[in-house]
């Protein structure tokens, strides 16, 4: 029964543990994020979850796991909101020092990230291809017709 019993408050010398920082977020509608940039932050999204969720199920990958929090939480806010704290009178500047404009600059950022997702997701891909392989290789061993059978 004790399992079932609410936990105690923290006293006064138990301090309460510290509420997880909750990630920052970015909501890809913002219509001060350009149009073209808008897919890509939705595909970028989902990559993370599907990725995250994949490396999740593998000990070997637990890099993996880490890595896209960290895209999610720091990388890809920070990013978009740098973007849109340049004040849009002044975002021509961008294309005076790189010859690219601000928006082709974000989604070139943009596309980097999203090369880095697909190379993890094929990366955890071939771990399970392998892995399928080895058992159908053992099953038509075990299984298979053999004349010893």
């Amino acid at each position: 029964m004790k399992a079932l019993a609410p936990e105690p408050a923290p006293t006064a010398t138990e301090p309460a543990a510290a509420p997880d920082p909750s990630p920052t977020t970015i909501d890809p509608r913002d219509e001060r994020i350009p149009d073209v940039c808008r897919p890509k932050l939705f595909q970028i999204i989902g990559m993370i979850e599907e990725t995250e969720a994949l490396a999740q199920r593998h000990a070997k990958f637990a890099q993996y796991v880490g890595e896209v929090r960290q895209m999610r939480d720091q990388h890809l806010p920070k990013l978009v909101t740098s973007y849109i704290d340049i004040p849009a009178q002044h975002r021509a500047e961008i294309f005076r020092r790189t010859g690219k404009s601000a928006s082709f600059v974000l989604n070139e950022a943009l596309d980097r990230m999203i090369k880095r997702l697909d190379e993890m997701g094929k990366s955890i891909a071939s771990d399970d291809i392998d892995t399928f392989t080895q058992n159908l290789g053992f099953i038509e061993y075990r299984y298979g017709d053999s004349p010893f059978s």
